[in-house]
């Protein structure tokens, strides 16, 4: 009887390690892809798909980009802070400006008007500044990033 725990504790290590072992490799079904010809291609040895055609380069057309209009109360403030400027109004513009800026922080073109207001009002450093940030938001719209420059230009002159 005492023999029994021996053995089994003895033959139990062997069983366990017997199930980790690996069977040997399994054949496998799956196909193995042909490779890739890796000379030039033949006109006319197209093969299952018909004869290859080059077709020559061409770059992407250029796709003008619309400015995305403003919410209806940004466009208020908009044009309120144009007539405000037109009146002489510098401070009032830049509120009404900054309050569109509030309500809309990614419109490119209230960071420009802004910016102009600024240059207009003499604080140069403050007007660069918003015209580099109309810059990086205005995306495609070469106009307006081209006038941002000019801003910018403008404002660098002064300083």
């Amino acid at each position: 009887m005492r023999s029994l725990p021996r053995l089994l504790l003895l033959l139990l290590p062997a069983v366990l390690l017997a199930g980790c072992a690996s069977t040997g490799s399994v054949p496998s079904t799956a196909r193995v892809p042909a490779p890739a010809p890796t000379g030039p291609v033949e006109a006319g040895s197209g093969g299952r798909y018909g004869a290859p055609v080059a077709t020559p380069y061409r770059p992407p057309a250029q796709v003008a980009q619309a400015r995305p209009q403003p919410a209806k109360a940004v466009r208020a403030l908009l044009e309120r802070a144009r007539k405000q400027q037109a009146a002489g109004d510098l401070v009032g513009a830049a509120n009404t400006l900054e309050r569109a800026v509030r309500i809309e922080p990614g419109n490119a073109l209230v960071w420009n008007r802004l910016a102009h207001v600024r240059l207009e009002q003499g604080r140069y450093t403050q007007a660069a500044g918003l015209a580099a940030k109309s810059k990086a938001l205005a995306g495609g719209d070469a106009v307006l990033k081209a006038d941002n420059d000019r801003i910018i230009a403008r404002a660098n002159a002064h300083r």
